[in-house]
């Protein structure tokens, strides 16, 4: 049976199961879908400072540098859930505790809190058997966009839980900057006046406090590593970005998002290492157990419905894909257009997310009339080096991938 953790306490975790070396850390919450919530591990040193950029485990570092640490995520509709998988063994004997973080992704600037933030848990389990072991529910939270959730400590070789649940304002960039580390962006609005204020109550940090720490020496400015917190966005037809990673590429999460009352259809175009060719769509929205591993949830926005619209397609793993055309097309009864109709009139968006932590968004920007628009291709063809490459091409035929 998971043992339920209540704020405040402390747990230990591998002192009762000694043969405890691989941890698998599941955060999870639901919010409305304007939200951009991130997680984040910083692996701090005896004096609670990262001793690197590298420390600082998130969607635009999936994995540390010892490979202890190793992020991925999963999309659900309207539930969000990003994993930690933690070898305990190899973390770098310097590093003494892990500290699990939430924020939103410009909260300050978006005026969003935690408040809408509802059924929010960590569930903590043995990676190597799948066996649960532990259970936090968060519980619920009013003006704060940044919050500490605990930390895994090592205490004479035993590592421990400390649910030391706290929150403040500030983003992420407050809590890069309370780590010891330097971000390269401006921050978000507020992070100056939070960072120096910001106090993780830990009884860890309690019990540091009591002994002498040497004094920290500044890092030489040509030398000190700055973090990019910033989401990546392809405006311009063309532009591309490398999804390569360290580790390999899988769960790549699409989803296409309009308000306007119009009804976008979300499609994949592929073709195999083998040479096949394929189409996911509506009418054959896939699946995750069989090649090619790919899989369309829903088909919103039926009848020309406004309000927040999405339809989401995963791609399980790209092993066995040579490349996968991303596209999609204004339906329209016997494929009608009216005059001037565009697709730069339906706000819409596709959201491009792997397991790795790569974030990028191509926004639907074109004026030219036409029925279908191929979004972004994800070229496979070199499996060392996948990419996306921003298309955004209207045109009024269906897209066939042998064209491109």
């Amino acid at each position: 049976m998971t043992a339920e953790i209540q704020k405040g306490s402390r747990i230990d975790l591998t002192k009762t199961r000694p043969g405890l070396s691989q941890l698998s850390i599941w955060i999870s919450w639901e919010t409305p879908e304007s939200y951009d919530i991130d997680a984040a591990v910083f692996m701090a040193d005896q004096n609670g400072h990262c001793p690197d950029d590298s420390s600082m485990i998130f969607y635009g570092n999936s994995v540390s540098t010892d490979r202890s640490v190793q992020h991925s995520a999963i999309a659900e509709p309207g539930k969000s859930t990003e994993i930690f998988h933690i070898n305990l063994p190899i973390i770098t004997s310097s590093i003494e505790k892990l500290v699990f973080t939430l924020t939103i992704y410009e909260g300050d600037k978006k005026n969003q809190t935690f408040s809408e933030m509802k059924n929010a848990s960590i569930l903590f389990s043995n990676a190597a058997t799948g066996e649960e072991l532990l259970s936090y529910k968060l519980g619920s939270f009013t003006i704060e966009n940044t919050l500490v959730l605990g930390e895994l400590y090592n205490r004479n070789g035993d590592w421990k839980f400390s649910a030391n649940t706290g929150g403040f304002s500030g983003g992420l960039a407050a809590l890069c900057n309370h780590f010891g580390i330097e971000v390269e962006e401006e921050q978000e609005s507020g992070a100056s006046q939070a960072a120096p204020a910001l106090e993780i109550e830990s009884t860890i940090l309690k019990e540091a406090a009591a002994k002498p720490e040497p004094p920290i020496k500044p890092q030489p400015a040509a030398q000190q590593q700055r973090v990019k917190l910033g989401k990546i966005t392809l405006d311009k037809p063309g532009e591309g970005v490398s999804l390569r990673k360290a580790a390999k590429i899988e769960n790549v999460k699409v989803r296409l998002k309009w308000t306007k009352g119009v009804d976008l259809d979300l499609h994949a175009f592929y073709k195999t290492k083998k040479g096949e060719f394929g189409h996911i769509y509506f009418g054959n929205k896939g699946g995750l157990h069989n090649s090619p591993f790919i899989k369309l949830d829903r088909d919103s926005g039926v009848g020309n419905t406004s309000g927040n619209n999405a339809e989401n397609l995963t791609i399980k793993t790209l092993k066995d894909l040579d490349s996968v055309i991303i596209a999609t097309n204004i339906f329209r009864f016997l494929g009608f257009i009216s005059k001037g109709e565009n697709f730069a009139k339906y706000d819409g968006r596709v959201l491009v997310k792997t397991g790795n932590g790569d974030d990028i968004e191509v926004p639907l920007t074109s004026k030219v009339k036409g029925r279908w628009c191929i979004i972004c291709k994800i070229d496979n063809t070199d499996a060392r080096d996948p990419k996306v490459l921003n298309i955004n091409r209207v045109q009024s035929n269906k897209p066939d991938i042998r064209d491109l």
